[in-house]
């Protein structure tokens, strides 16, 4: 059960970590939805070798935001690598348990979606 928090927590984390990116590259004056997609492409480390990813470093606040979201989603990644391995080899191993977990991180996991993509929240969040 711990092991489906720690995972949520974390995925509440990168999205907030996310948004608070793609918020301060929009102050430096990248279109909304450019900064978005150029926060997660980073934090994921999934490559932004996009045109837009030349906005991106040829400006030093925008290269030092992108740098720490890289930092960042590496940390998240073994956190969440090692979080799942210890739940899994030290825990109950029953049906039943496993179940439970698992419903129970689909369930946090949909209400950080509902929360996250909630545009009120947005907008008081980007005020």
């Amino acid at each position: 059960m711990a092991a489906a928090l720690a995972i949520a927590v974390l995925f509440a984390g990168s999205f907030i970590i996310v948004r608070i990116a793609a918020v301060a590259m929009r102050l430096t004056g990248l279109p909304e939805n450019v900064a978005r997609f150029q926060s997660v492409s980073a934090l994921t480390g999934a490559g932004f070798t996009t045109s837009e990813s030349e906005m991106i470093v040829h400006y030093p606040v925008r290269r030092r935001i992108v740098v720490i979201l890289m930092v960042l989603g590496n940390l998240g990644l073994v956190s969440t690598a090692s979080t799942l391995i210890v739940s899994f080899a030290g825990g109950e191993q029953t049906a039943e348990a496993i179940l439970t977990q698992v419903l129970m991180f689909a369930g946090a996991i949909a209400v950080i979606l509902v929360v996250m993509l909630n545009k009120t929240l947005d907008r008081a969040m980007c005020a």
